[in-house]
C-alpha cells in the first residue's frame, strides 16, 4: 500500500494551497471564506522515487456548523490511516489556541508529524515562526505555499519519513472514474457506499460538495480512483465565487478522468440539466456510463426499466452508445456493476482497429450506401485510425463539401455495428484528398 500523508490544521492556514502546490495542480478550492474545504481529498503524487497519497482535510474549527460532526469524523479517520501528518499553522497570524488543541490530538495518535509553518515568504520572516516550537514538535519547516518557498525541502522531509512498498512500482495505473450529475442525485452517497466510509458529506443542502474529491477505493480486488464532484446546474450563470470555483474544479476533473459516470435521479428522470452535462461530456470526448440512482424507491413494474430507458434515449439521442445501469447507492444495489462496466468501457475507449479491420467496414459502407449531391458522388479515398481514447478516424475524400452529417452518422453506425464501441464516443474527421500529399484536417 502507498504511504498516506495527511494535511491537518485550522481554517485558512493554507492547507488547500499547500495541497495544490505539492500535487502541482489546482485541485483543492482556495478561497478566503472560512470552511471552503468540507471533505477529505486524496491525490496520488510522486517525489523522487517514492509515490504517496497526499490528503487535504477540512479546517479544524470550534464552529458548530451543519457539517461539523461529519468533518471531525473525517479528520479522525484521516489521522487514523495516516503514516505521516503535516500540521499546518499560520506563520503570519502566529500561534492560536486551536493549534494547541490540534497538536494534542495528533500527539495522542502517536503518528509521525512535520510541523509546517506556512506564509513565511522570506528567510527573515522565519523568526516569527519560532513561537510554534511551543507546540512540542521537533520536526519543523518554514514555507510559503502561495509562493512555493521551501516546498522542495518539505517534500524531501516527507520522502525521508515514509516507506515505499517496492511492489507498488510494478502496479498498473488505476482507472480514474469521475462521478458527475446535478445536485442531490446521490453522487456522494455512491462514493461513500463504494468506499465503505463517509468520505463525502451527504446532506440535503445543495452545494455540500465543493471540491472535486478524489477517493482511492478497492472493488473485487481491483483498485480505482473515484472523483466526486460538485453538482452542475442547468443554468449557465453562477451565483457566487464559490459556485464558479466548484464548476472550474469539476471541469478540470473531467479532463483528468478516464471514464465519466453520469448519475441520474430515478425519481426526477431526465431533465435539461442532465442533457447539458451529457453535452459537456461529449465536448470533452469522454467515455460515459449512465447510472440511474435511487432505483430502490421506484415501484417495480414489468415495463418500468423499458419505459425509463426509452425516455432517456429519446432525450439524449446524441449519447445512445452509453450503457445504462439502474442502481441504489443507499442499498448498494448493483453498484459493483458500474465497475464491471467501467472495465469494458475503458477497453472500448482504448480500442485500436487494424487497417484490415477498418478496410472491411469501409468496404461494407461503400457497398451499402453511397452519398450523391448535385450529381457528385462522395468517394472515400483513404482512411486510417489515428488515435484511441477516444477512437479517432481520418478519411480522405474527393470533395469535403459532399460530407454530410447523415453520412458521418451512417459510417459511425457501421463501425459500432461491427466493433461495438460501448460507452465511448467515436471521432470522425474528413480532409481533402491530394495524391501524394498529406493535408491538415
Amino acid at each position: 500500500m502507498l504511504a498516506r500523508v495527511t494535511i491537518i490544521g485550522r481554517p485558512n492556514v493554507g492547507k488547500s494551497t499547500l495541497f495544490n502546490r505539492i500535487i502541482g495542480k489546482k485541485k483543492g478550492i482556495v478561497h478566503k471564506v472560512s470552511g471552503t474545504t468540507l471533505d477529505r481529498n486524496d491525490y496520488e503524487t510522486l517525489w523522487k522515487d517514492k509515490k504517496f497519497i497526499i490528503s487535504d482535510t477540512a479546517g479544524w474549527s470550534r464552529d458548530s456548523s451543519l457539517f461539523s460532526k461529519s468533518i471531525f469524523r473525517q479528520i479522525d479517520n484521516a489521522i487514523a490511516v495516516s503514516d505521516l501528518i503535516l500540521l499546518v499553522v499560520d506563520g503570519k497570524e502566529g500561534i492560536h489556541s486551536l493549534d494547541f488543541q490540534i497538536a494534542h490530538k495528533i500527539r495522542l495518535s502517536k503518528k509521525k508529524v512535520i510541523l509546517v509553518v506556512n506564509k513565511i515568504d522570506t528567510e527573515k520572516e522565519e523568526i516569527k515562526g519560532y513561537e510554534f516550537y511551543e507546540l512540542g514538535f521537533e520536526n519543523i519547516i518554514f514555507v510559503s505555499a502561495n509562493h512555493g518557498r521551501c516546498i522542495n525541502d518539505l517534500l524531501n522531509k516527507i520522502w525521508g519519513n515514509i516507506k515505499y512498498d517496492i511492489k507498488e512500482k510494478e502496479a498498473s495505473g488505476m482507472l480514474k472514474i469521475i462521478i458527475i450529475g446535478k445536485p442531490n442525485v446521490g453522487k456522494s452517497s455512491f462514493v461513500n457506499a463504494v468506499a465503505g466510509e463517509e468520505r463525502s458529506i451527504v446532506h440535503n443542502v445543495s452545494g455540500t460538495t465543493r471540491d472535486s474529491l478524489t477517493v482511492h477505493v478497492q472493488v473485487e480486488d481491483k483498485k480505482y480512483i473515484l472523483i466526486d464532484t460538485a453538482g452542475l446546474h442547468r443554468n449557465s450563470k453562477v451565483k457566487n465565487d464559490m459556485e464558479y470555483l466548484s464548476f472550474l474544479s469539476t471541469d478540470y476533473a473531467i479532463d483528468d478522468a478516464d471514464i465519466a459516470v453520469l448519475v441520474v435521479d430515478a425519481l426526477q428522470g431526465i431533465g435539461d440539466a442532465e442533457v447539458k452535462i451529457a453535452r459537456l461530456l461529449i465536448r470533452k470526448k469522454k467515455a460515459v456510463i449512465i447510472a440511474v440512482n435511487k432505483w430502490d424507491l421506484i415501484e417495480k413494474k414489468e415495463e418500468t426499466v423499458k419505459y425509463f430507458t426509452e425516455q432517456l434515449r429519446k432525450k439524449m439521442k446524441f449519447m445512445c452508445w452509453a450503457d445504462i445501469v439502474f442502481i441504489s447507492a443507499k442499498t448498494k444495489q448493483r453498484i459493483n456493476k458500474i465497475f464491471q462496466k467501467a472495465e469494458i468501457v475503458f477497453e472500448q475507449f482504448s480500442k485500436k482497429l487494424t487497417q484490415n479491420e477498418l478496410k472491411e467496414v469501409i468496404r461494407d459502407v461503400i457497398i451499402r450506401k453511397s452519398y450523391i449531391s448535385k450529381g457528385k458522388t462522395l468517394r472515400l479515398k483513404e482512411y486510417l485510425q489515428v488515435a484511441s481514447r477516444p477512437p479517432t478516424f481520418v478519411f480522405s475524400v474527393n470533395d469535403i463539401k459532399l460530407v454530410h452529417f447523415s453520412y458521418k452518422r451512417f459510417i459511425e453506425n457501421c463501425l459500432r455495428g461491427r466493433f461495438k464501441f460501448h460507452g465511448t464516443p467515436i471521432i470522425l474527421r474528413f480532409r481533402k484528398y491530394y495524391r501524394g500529399k498529406l493535408c491538415q484536417y
